[in-house]
């Protein structure tokens, strides 16, 4: 398994979500895991930028919430962004 790394935003977001909003909090849990799994779940990578950058996706209770994410020069990912979006 590769080790995974949150910028501090999106880390202080995904606490705040396991204590206010848990279902949304599990689902992106389970996206992490996604990414973190070697190789990533083919789901991590559905939606990539030319820029190397991914997107998830996962929606809860009528909310979409997007993980970004992308590999650094050493191959580890990293989280950018995870945030409620409006529909997609």
């Amino acid at each position: 398994m590769r080790h995974l790394q949150l910028d501090p935003i999106p880390f202080e977001k995904l606490e705040a979500l396991h204590n206010s909003f848990s279902g949304a909090a599990d689902l992106i849990e389970e996206a992490l895991d996604w990414i973190e799994s070697d190789p990533p779940d083919v789901r991590a990578k559905r939606r990539r930028f030319t820029n190397g950058m991914c997107a998830i996706v996962r929606s809860f209770a009528g909310s979409d919430w997007l993980v970004l994410w992308e590999e650094d020069s050493d191959g580890a990912p990293v989280v950018r962004f995870i945030g409620e979006t409006a529909s997609l």
